[in-house]
């Protein structure tokens, strides 16, 4: 007799719910319709949200800006929802017929260094947002950018390279407010090292030049022509015509607690000679 008493609350529930359910009252509101003729224009998924220039730069940045109906030319309007007032952003991407993806620039001549300025833009016009199919990117965009100058972080740290090199001293640079460093003109390369720091774990990541794995890093002039850039140690008759770094923090690293460092090369030189040469790097 209990489980029939049960079965009928239960039921007696569910009957309410569903009148409940149904209410003519229900506050539920579509989203905005779609044009079926829309251009499906967004912001590239590449484009970087925070951004740091150097303040030797261009105070400016690009962003790149895709559709995917591309059979006439467009003006599609951008609305700006913030943005720092220093910043200045245009309120159109134009598109030439069959043109897929453009751009425009966002300046900020007047910006500060080590100071960040914010925005965040949408597509603007259901003719032209598309926000319920998947593409290569979104119909909003949010993004910093930041100034920043080269300031001495270590002041004439002593370079020791094997045996065949000698020691000399030099500064090594870091970008005020992030965890990008530089070696300027690396053994009279004529290019810096530049690199970023994992504070943490004291692992170097080199930027520019060719990675071909996880572990070797090669010093070329890019990723694409893989031209080796030769080295001249100060006072060494010896060139280095190629070296690469092995990678990790066994290897190669900086460590700012106990002032020490290395980079281990793999060199062939000039000499015809070649081997592992660890360029260590320490400071008062």
């Amino acid at each position: 007799m209990k489980t029939i008493k049960n079965i009928i609350y239960l039921l007696t529930g569910l009957i309410g719910f569903g009148f409940t359910g149904c209410n003519d009252d229900d506050s539920y509101e579509p989203g905005p319709q779609t044009s079926p003729n829309c251009m499906q224009v967004y912001f590239l998924s590449t484009n970087e949200a925070s951004k740091v220039i150097d303040a030797s730069e261009e105070y400016a940045i690009t962003l790149k800006i895709g559709r995917e109906q591309t059979a006439s030319a467009a003006s599609v309007p951008i609305k700006i929802l913030s943005q720092d007032e220093v910043l200045s952003i245009p309120t159109k991407v134009e598109f030439t017929a069959g043109q897929s993806i453009s751009t425009i620039k966002i300046s900020f001549p007047n910006a500060a260094t080590a100071t960040p300025y914010s925005y965040r833009l949408e597509i603007d016009g259901s003719e032209y947002a598309d926000p319920y199919s998947i593409l290569d990117g979104a119909s909003k965009f949010t993004g910093s950018v930041l100034v920043a100058s080269w300031e001495v972080a270590i002041k004439e740290a002593t370079f020791k390279f094997g045996s065949i090199f000698p020691t000399f001293k030099q500064d090594i640079l870091q970008m005020e407010g992030t965890n990008k460093y530089k070696i300027t003109n690396y053994l009279n390369s004529g290019t810096d090292f530049i690199f970023t720091l994992d504070t943490t774990t004291n692992v170097i990541t080199p930027a520019g030049g060719y990675q071909s794995s996880a572990t070797a890093w090669y010093f070329y002039n890019n990723d694409t022509e893989k031209i080796p850039i030769p080295c001249y140690p100060t006072g060494s008759e010896i060139s280095i015509n190629s070296f690469y770094l092995y990678l990790g923090a066994s290897y190669t690293y900086l460590n700012l607690k106990i002032k020490k460092g290395r980079l281990y090369h793999y060199n062939f030189n000039s000499d015809e000679t070649k081997g592992y040469n660890a360029l260590d790097i320490s400071w008062e």
